[in-house]
């Protein structure tokens, strides 16, 4: 095993800036514990050959994609190998996962465990977007391929930025952290992969050193489910995903605040399921919770995995739901709304269920629209959505969900992203300065 490292030496360009650099030592200070786990090393590089495709995560359930992708890529021959900063859950599919239990110094002793040139893919966003640099750091003969799926300038925009400080969200170093992590990945990193955002996600930077790689989340093609006939009865529709209570701040979360929508729907005499996410905070359902108690016509569900998840909404729901409230106090960024491309669009098809979509998020309204596959839905028609519902051919929306079901798997992307993985190309060491 290499010399143990000094989390005070490590040469961060986030350590370099004063807006942030606090923040960063402070993690680094609490999260590098002593020791190391050398049965774990010894594991990972039992684990490595030519054929093993590395996925870096900082927990489970951030977004679906590393889990999608596994099983595509044992079709093809390849073993996957999946680290996990945080937390005990971890994805589906792997062919062996290794959890750091929130330790910085054991991420950092099974990367450097990894062969020289090995390609790693890094799904790290937002307050973790910087570990691209702790990757260039402790092992700058690893080529680095990060995921960063939303982008805190289109998340979090500068003239809001105080809004999402005054709410507890972030704080002012947190966003220093971000905004210059993310530029830091652009010019440093092999490659780049992100959504597909349609014509309002801005264009690849010109200069940029990293390879830009746009994919869609979309479940593997064996896990389709052809939709099956409806029967007659109420109509049954399902979101799936975060929901917030009342008590968050609604400037970042009044979008996910659907207790209330749900029940003007319930009213309106439909039936209505909610499958939330992965771990929600202590106080997130209380609202869900308390409406399911009171109102025979809502179901709270379990969480459940999106392989689960699929066979869970196949035949049990008409409608998977994309529709949300847009309060005016909402600070996120209409850009990142309107580019927003969320895997339970894909696992909603997946299951056979045509989709209920906000206008504001243009891109997947789009889709909706362009393939057929379910309705945009006004905020103004909220009220009126079972009228709305009662007057639709559901039968060609069903027809045309399962035409779209061909082309939305994560096997159309797989090949783009091996070619990422698997060539030749600069280490994080030889990255520009």
């Amino acid at each position: 095993m290499p010399p143990a490292l000094d989390p005070d030496a490590l040469a961060l360009p986030v350590l370099q800036d004063p807006a942030c650099a606090a923040y960063v030592r402070e993690l680094l200070r609490t999260r590098w514990t002593d020791g190391h786990d050398e049965d774990a090393v010894a594991r990972v590089q039992a684990r490595i050959d030519a054929r093993t495709i590395v996925f870096v995560a900082v927990h489970h359930g951030n977004f679906p994609s590393l889990e999608f992708l596994a099983p595509a890529l044992r079709e093809r021959g390849h073993t996957t190998l999946a680290i996990y900063l945080q937390g005990d859950a971890h994805g589906e599919g792997f062919d062996h996962t290794e959890c750091c239990g929130g330790s910085l110094s054991r991420l950092a002793a099974l990367l450097r465990a990894l062969p020289d040139g090995t390609a790693i893919y890094l799904q790290a966003h937002a307050r973790w977007v910087w570990l691209g640099q702790l990757v260039a750091a402790v092992a700058p003969r690893l080529r680095l391929v990060q995921e960063i799926w939303d982008w805190m300038d289109q998340f979090a925009p500068a003239a809001r930025a105080q809004d999402f400080v005054d709410d507890g969200v972030f704080t002012h170093a947190e966003l220093a952290l971000m905004r210059g992590a993310e530029a830091w990945v652009r010019d440093h990193a092999y490659a780049v992969v992100h959504k597909h955002g349609g014509r309002e996600q801005p264009p690849w930077p010109t200069g940029a050193a990293a390879r830009e790689c746009r994919i869609m989340p979309c479940p593997p093609r064996a896990w389709s489910r052809p939709p099956l006939r409806r029967e007659p009865g109420p109509w049954r529709i399902v979101h799936v995903g975060q929901i917030k209570s009342q008590h968050a701040p609604v400037r970042a979360f009044g979008d996910l605040q659907l207790a209330s929508l749900f029940q003007r729907w319930t009213r309106q005499g439909l039936y209505v399921s909610a499958y939330p996410g992965v771990a929600p905070a202590a106080d997130a359902l209380v609202d869900y919770e308390a409406l399911a108690r009171r109102d025979r016509a809502f179901a709270l569900h379990r969480h459940r995995s999106i392989g689960e998840l699929v066979g869970a909404l196949h035949g049990a729901h008409d409608y998977g739901l994309l529709l949300y409230p847009f309060p005016r106090e909402l600070a996120v960024g209409r850009a990142h709304l309107r580019t927003a491309l969320a895997s339970k669009l894909f696992t909603y098809v997946a299951a056979g269920l045509p989709v209920l979509v906000s206008p504001e998020l243009a891109y997947m309204a789009e889709l909706v629209e362009r393939h057929g596959i379910g309705l945009v839905v006004e905020a103004r028609d909220h009220d009126r959505l079972r009228e709305r519902l009662d007057v639709v051919d559901y039968p060609a929306l069903q027809r045309a969900v399962r035409a779209a079901q061909s082309e939305f798997h994560i096997e159309r992307f797989v090949p783009a992203l091996v070619e990422l993985l698997t060539a030749c190309g600069p280490v994080a060491a030889e990255a520009p300065p």
